[in-house]
């Protein structure tokens, strides 16, 4: 069961005649207003969410705006250090 207003809510199922009961990959679609973060060696995903949104809860976010990393651990692996990723603003009024 999906909860309205989840990002998966949108999701469609596979066919009936389908033997997996699951639900479709979600659309990504480019978040607004974009802020890059330059990689530093102690970054983490979860650290991340919490400095840019105040809940480490939301890396997800962060991830779905960089989707040619599949895991987080690519995405601040120690060779990224000094590249920038993508960091979606906040939807949060402040």
């Amino acid at each position: 069961m999906r909860r309205k207003g989840s990002r998966y809510e949108n999701t469609t199922a596979f066919s009936e005649a389908s033997q997996f009961k699951g639900y479709r990959e979600r659309q990504l679609n480019l978040p607004d207003g974009i802020l890059e973060h330059t990689v530093l060696h102690t970054d983490r995903i979860d650290l991340l969410a919490n400095a840019y949104y105040k809940s480490n809860r939301r890396w997800w976010r962060i991830m779905d705006a960089n989707p040619e990393f599949l895991y987080g651990f690519e995405l601040l692996d120690d060779d990224m250090q000094g590249d920038v990723i993508a960091i979606p603003a906040s939807r949060e009024a402040k």
